[in-house]
């Protein structure tokens, strides 16, 4: 039976671009059958502004539910999910240090909370812009939601301009790149390390890894079906051998490497979009 889901990316305009990538809109009609679904880690932050009925997830913790508004992440491993009949849903997929700088002026506006209050706090006041928009058009909603977001966010700073220039490192994978970051900028590489962990919730050693690993992914699924020789894949992503490459799969997602090739050519497995920056 064929899937219904009717799905949309929209890329985030020129101005929200070091905020958010993109926004991720998907319905499931009503006369549907519930879909299971799995995203892939996208070590970024996800809000989720829910129209339908609830949304029933669980990353490999305790099952949840999102009922209105959901805030996820970073996502460091696979997201099991389920959209159910008359599923209405977008998903704002935050970039860089785009989420923090939405807390960053949160916490700027309301100086008694912490960041467990301001989490909730922005948890609240979507679920304010959700009220507003639940009535217009698909179009609308995201004006909406980009103007909002826009507004109540804290402008690019140095951190940020610091964060974009080393992004290109994370490309090289000849070069450690917390240690040339390090040399280049003067510093310790303890102090990229905690300034990763600050803006983005994760070192910079865990987003190596990731980005490796995504780019093994994406490289694996360029030829579905076409026999797979391991060793190449190891050499070339630079792994110590392929013991190493299979415990990133069961890191990341949980599975085998041959399993979620699998998984893969059924469909059941999702990427998320890259942003313009990784």
């Amino acid at each position: 039976m064929a899937s219904s889901i009717r799905s949309q990316v929209v890329p985030a305009d020129a101005r929200l671009d070091t905020i958010f990538s993109h926004f991720y809109c998907v319905q499931n009609p009503l006369d549907a059958r519930a879909v299971p679904q799995k995203l892939l880690p996208t070590y970024e932050r996800l809000l989720v502004v829910n129209f339908g009925p609830p949304i029933p997830l669980s990353n490999g913790q305790e099952p949840s539910v999102i009922e209105l508004v959901g805030i996820l992440g970073p996502l460091q491993h696979m997201l099991h999910y389920e959209l159910p009949p008359g599923a209405d849903l977008i998903v704002v997929n935050f970039t860089l240090d785009g989420f923090h700088r939405l807390q960053t002026q949160f916490l700027a506006d309301h100086p008694a909370a912490n960041d467990d209050a301001a989490s909730e706090g922005l948890r609240e006041a979507f679920q304010s812009v959700r009220e507003q928009i639940v009535s217009l058009s698909s179009a609308d909603r995201l004006a909406f939601i980009s103007d909002y977001i826009l507004l109540n966010t804290a402008p690019i700073g140095e951190a940020t301009h610091a964060l974009l220039e080393s992004i290109p490192y994370f490309a090289e994978s000849a070069r450690d790149p917390i240690k040339v970051l390090a040399e280049n900028q003067g510093v310790s590489t303890r102090s990229i390390q905690l300034r990763f962990r600050a803006h983005l919730g994760y070192s910079a050693k865990e987003l190596a890894r990731f980005l490796r690993f995504k780019k093994l992914l994406r490289q694996l699924c360029q030829s579905p079906g076409d026999p797979v020789n391991w060793m190449t894949y190891v050499d070339q992503f630079g792994y110590h051998d392929q013991s190493h490459l299979i415990k990133d799969f069961q890191h990341f997602l949980g599975l085998s490497p041959r399993r979620f090739l699998r998984e893969s050519a059924r469909g059941q497995v999702c990427f998320s979009r890259s942003g313009n920056h990784y």
